[in-house]
């Protein structure tokens, strides 16, 4: 093959590539989530998707926002008690509240900006959200205490929302609070989780730090055997 040819090609798939998504979604900056609707005229391109499954999907139409967003893996909340047909080109099920979409999409936010680092697999974070068996998202804040004591009642009230004689399996817990936790408040969440982990179990922590004082607020999204 001549040079000549081989820059033809590359033009040519360049030329492809831009028919298929429009300049429009090539220009625009791809976030970590998005929360997307059946309603919207235009998709944001995104890493991760989300949708709520009571609004109106059906397979065909997730099809065609897989084609035009490229999205690699795309997660369904559940909101409702109403119990909906499991699409497949769905990879996991995470069941929270109509009020807690934004902070699911936190957690995952926080673990994954992270994921380069520690080395998470894609095939963990989907295990983690419902691939195999629905995920539940739970959540907990506690103000008014030292830093140490608010660590480990919000780490307590968080696990105590799990039922007792399940063990976790798989759980993504974000910590977002004042600061960055000392090697002795991460060590007060570790032991606290493993009490409560199956012996194969993976967890995966975020730790955030935002301006608002006397704060620590935990969400985590966890699947049990």
């Amino acid at each position: 093959m001549t040079v000549g040819s081989s820059v033809k090609d590359k033009q040519t798939l360049k030329n492809d590539i831009n028919v298929e998504r429009s300049d429009e979604l090539q220009i625009k900056p791809i976030p970590l989530t998005a929360l997307y609707t059946p309603q919207a005229d235009n998709y944001l391109l995104s890493e991760v998707g989300f949708i709520v499954i009571e609004d109106c999907w059906n397979e065909q139409s997730l099809l065609a926002l897989k084609r035009q967003t490229g999205l690699g893996t795309l997660f369904a909340l559940q909101t409702t008690d109403k119990c909906t047909d499991r699409f497949e080109v769905i990879d996991g099920i995470v069941i929270c509240k109509a009020d807690e979409v934004e902070q699911v999409k936190t957690v995952f936010e926080s673990i994954l900006s992270d994921r380069d680092k520690v080395g998470i697999d894609v095939n963990d974070i989907k295990r983690s959200c419902g691939a195999e068996k629905s995920a539940q998202f739970i959540q907990a804040r506690v103000t008014g205490r030292t830093d140490s004591e608010q660590i480990k009642s919000a780490v307590n009230q968080l696990l105590n929302q799990i039922p007792k004689g399940l063990s976790i399996e798989y759980m993504m817990l974000d910590i977002e609070s004042d600061h960055k936790l000392s090697l002795d408040e991460f060590f007060i969440v570790t032991t606290a989780v493993e009490s409560r982990i199956a012996d194969d179990a993976e967890v995966f922590y975020g730790n955030r730090m935002i301006d608002r004082p006397d704060h620590c607020w935990m969400g985590a999204i966890y699947v049990t055997g």
